[in-house]
């Protein structure tokens, strides 16, 4: 049975996620209302009650989240259920393990792509860099 995956980092890339997750179609693009991007040496989402984050949601299957668990690890990411605005639920994976930044420019550059796939403003995103770059 499909399920829904929200995606915010770099699996926005559609390329990523086909390479990743072959068949995983695009379900919708929302902006999650409570969430902020952050950056540090990958992407990761917190808790900000007066932001708004970019979400991809991919419709995938358990093949797929198994390989998504795979490559987010099970040392560096868990993988949680996301309440969505429409009142559903979503995969999604929180970080687990601190690492600090910066993000390579080839990742960022994938966080880009990915932005630009899913038709989202950049703001957000070019927000996330500039706070860590202030850190």
């Amino acid at each position: 049975m499909p399920e829904l995956y929200a995606a915010y980092g770099s699996n926005l890339s559609h390329a990523q996620m086909q390479a990743r997750c072959p068949g995983a179609t695009v379900a919708a693009a929302l902006l999650l209302p409570g969430w902020r991007l952050v950056l540090r040496k990958f992407a990761l989402i917190e808790p900000a009650p007066h932001s708004i984050c970019p979400i991809g949601l991919w419709q995938v299957t358990e093949e797929h989240l198994r390989a998504l668990d795979g490559y987010e690890g099970p040392h560096t990411y868990e993988r949680s259920r996301l309440a969505l605005p429409d009142g559903g639920e979503a995969w999604v994976y929180h970080e687990i393990k601190f690492r600090p930044g910066p993000p390579s420019a080839e990742y960022v550059g994938r966080l880009r792509q990915g932005y630009r796939d899913f038709g989202f403003d950049p703001a957000p995103l070019e927000a996330a860099l500039k706070r860590m770059e202030s850190v």
